[in-house]
């Protein structure tokens, strides 16, 4: 069929192939501008440790400000996305490497593997912790990961785990999971202004007291 545009015949497949690549063009350019928002969302937390504001973060992604409030909702839709793209982005640290071949083994791969992972996620997962208050798919994502970190923690010392009751078993993987949360990192580490090997040493020398066999 043909389209007639300003008082000429234009074959429709022909504009269809004008039109789609600059329609193409547009959205992988917001995509990219909308990427770049997050990303200076995030590096701006990292440096500042407190939600910069729309200005800053304009400024760092060259983007208008206006152009945020086209690609985003307002700002708890950036600071939601933004949570949830770094969550993502840094999935491969929440795993634990191997179970080890002895208790101390694995209590050094879960100690070394938290505080790599808490030392790269701090800026997001404070302000996730502060959002949650108030937004309930964040408050579902942290509940969620909580729940999986736990999970973990049962498979990686289910050898230690062996010959102890139910609940035996769910108290010492319940005093692992509280020991080494983000939260008492979070306090060692920002309050007490405790070091990393001080920390890894408090944390390898409370591991072993739970979990060594009495």
């Amino acid at each position: 069929m043909a389209l007639t545009i300003v008082g000429c015949w234009y074959r429709r497949d022909v504009v269809d192939a004008v039109v789609q690549p600059e329609s193409d063009g547009r959205r992988a350019r917001r995509e990219r501008n909308r990427i770049a928002v997050v990303d200076a969302m995030f590096e701006l937390l990292t440096e500042g440790g407190l939600p910069p504001s729309v200005d800053d973060i304009a400024e760092r992604a060259q983007v208008s400000v206006s152009s945020i409030f086209r690609y985003f909702d307002n700002l708890d839709d950036l600071q939601r996305q933004t949570i949830d793209r770094y969550f993502e982005r840094f999935a491969p640290l929440f795993e634990i490497p191997g179970t080890g071949v002895d208790l101390d083994d694995r209590i050094a791969a879960l100690v070394d593997a938290r505080l790599t992972l808490y030392e790269a996620i701090a800026p997001i997962a404070r302000l996730a912790r502060v959002r949650a208050n108030d937004h309930p798919l964040i408050a579902a994502t942290l509940a969620e990961t909580r729940r999986l970190q736990s999970d973990q923690l049962q498979s990686h010392f289910a050898p230690d785990l062996v010959g102890l009751t139910r609940a035996e078993a769910d108290d010492r993987v319940d005093c692992v999971d509280a020991l080494t949360a983000f939260e008492a990192w979070d306090l060692l580490q920002g309050t007490h202004r405790r070091s990393r090997p001080r920390v890894r040493r408090a944390w390898f020398t409370g591991l072993r007291a739970v979990l060594t066999p009495t």
